[in-house]
């Protein structure tokens, strides 16, 4: 199947608006020498050059990597698939070869390497979870490891962080793989990016990394601990910057544009939006739409494995980054219901990460994406295992049902949180926000009552704020109750 040229790999929206000069806010982002510079038409093409030269002279391979797997998106699906049990094989030999975890794991089993290298075979190694990670970290590490190991941490959204090793290698394939997905969407390396972010903010930057946010147009604003003062000063910076992309959490991002109102929005002249960290909800993504006239794309990532899926321009779902990582989908309660996903990374042979649980849900895409490309698809990230209602009679209900049941309370909640803390008993949690009173506490009451049954009873709670989790995301739904879908 044909597909676009790479440099066209853009929204059919950026399509037309390319064919007519650009973003009609380009225009004003690009008056004069200096505009011109800094927006596009100097300052990305040189950005690159001086991304592979600073790589040529570190030792850094990520742009070769890059190049690499531009060249796997013309792979059939076929080819792709045996180079990528060649390479698991690989890793569970040097798996086997160098931690005690793994050895101790595969003769259990009773199994070699090239045993476990084929779908029913590597489908009999039990799940890797996030205690064992914690508790056998040093046996999960290979007594032969890469180079320039570093010791990294999850976000903690749910309260418990994992802690695990990554080698240079690593490291520069996760961004080979994520400039890939960048390129999809027409955005190169100097393009000009803000994240509202947490994770990426944990240590104070470096004068060193500041410089190179600074040359590379990338500004980060962290949202950790937010509040309506520093909102309003990240809106401030926003104005100054005037970013192309923004990466954000949704429901950061969702918040402060709703606040800023749709003509403030739209004076950014933000072309794309990336959506991660969270689970993207449809009608947040419709609002971010209407309200910056940009495109939203969803992207699934971890702390662990970096890049997992990213939204295709085409429309077909999330292509799965299948160059780096084999995920596999678990049986779910029910067909057509969110499964939980196993992931293996192809690349960390400092501490081999085999089918591990990230206690996420996902739902396959029916068909192949419009695209061509052989990776696989996932039609959509449903959120974490822990962030799923399971009610007494076995029905699952996710955020996004929440969302949807809360949808005509819009303009009166401006947040909502809700918490399983019985099998059958739910708090919710709601922001009042203007117009909010007795009878609308009541409908919210009986729009949920006769949404989840009589399983179910939902207690009402109005609270000034909703914290986010440790990482700085907001979670709209927290199941307490053990044995439910966390497995």
């Amino acid at each position: 199947m044909s597909r676009p040229a790479r440099q066209s790999s853009v929204t059919p929206r950026a399509r037309t608006r390319g064919r007519r000069g650009g973003h009609p806010n380009d225009r004003r982002r690009l008056a004069g020498p200096a505009g011109r510079v800094l927006s596009g038409a100097v300052w990305p093409p040189l950005v690159g050059a001086i991304d592979r030269v600073a790589a040529l002279a570190t030792g850094r391979r990520y742009p070769s990597y890059f190049r690499r797997f531009r060249r796997m998106e013309g792979w059939t699906r076929e080819r792709l698939e045996a180079w990528r049990w060649r390479r698991l094989r690989a890793l569970l030999e040097h798996a086997y070869e160098t931690t005690p975890f793994w050895r101790e794991q595969f003769d259990r089993l009773g199994a070699k390497p090239a045993d476990l290298a084929a779908p029913a075979g590597f489908r009999s190694i039990p799940p890797l979870d996030k205690a064992t990670i914690n508790a056998r970290r040093d046996d999960l590490t290979s007594r032969r490891p890469g180079r320039g190991v570093r010791e990294r941490s999850t976000g903690g959204s749910t309260g418990h962080n994992v802690w695990f090793r990554l080698d240079r290698e690593t490291q520069d394939r996760r961004r080979a793989a994520g400039r890939l997905t960048e390129e999809w969407d027409g955005v190169r390396p100097g393009t000009r990016i803000a994240f509202l972010w947490g994770a990426a903010l944990d240590a104070e930057p470096s004068v060193a990394s500041r410089v190179a946010d600074l040359l590379s147009n990338r500004l980060f604003l962290s949202v950790y601990g937010v509040g309506e003062e520093r909102l309003a000063e990240h809106w401030r910076r926003l104005e100054r910057f005037r970013p192309e992309v923004i990466t954000s959490y949704p429901s950061i991002l969702h918040h402060l544009a709703r606040r800023m109102g749709r003509e403030a929005c739209r004076r950014l002249g933000v072309r794309l939006i990336y959506s991660s960290a969270e689970v993207l909800q449809d009608p947040v993504r419709a609002d971010l739409e209407d309200l910056f006239g940009a495109a939203v794309r969803d992207r699934y990532a971890s702390r662990e494995f970096g890049m997992i899926a990213a939204e295709c321009p085409e429309g077909g779902g999330l292509h799965v980054m299948d160059m780096r990582l084999y995920l596999e989908l678990e049986p779910g309660p029910a067909p057509g219901e969110p499964s939980p996903i196993l992931v293996t990374d192809l690349d960390n042979r400092t501490m081999p990460m085999i089918r591990y649980r990230i206690d996420d849900l996902a739902l396959p895409a029916p068909g192949p994406c419009a695209c061509g490309r052989p990776f696989g698809l996932l039609s959509r990230i449903e959120g974490r295992a822990l962030d799923v209602v399971v009610t007494p009679d076995g029905r699952a209900f996710g955020g996004t049902f929440f969302t949807l049941q809360l949808r005509p309370f819009d303009r009166t909640i401006e947040r909502f949180q809700v918490v399983q803390d019985r099998p059958d008993h739910l708090v919710v949690r709601v922001v009042p926000g203007p117009g909010y009173g007795p009878a609308v506490r009541q409908r919210v009451l009986d729009t949920l009552a006769g949404a989840l049954g009589r399983t179910v009873s939902v207690e009402l709670l109005e609270v000034p704020e909703i914290p986010p989790s440790p990482s700085g995301k907001h979670r709209f739904v927290i199941s307490q109750v053990g044995g439910g879908r966390s497995g």
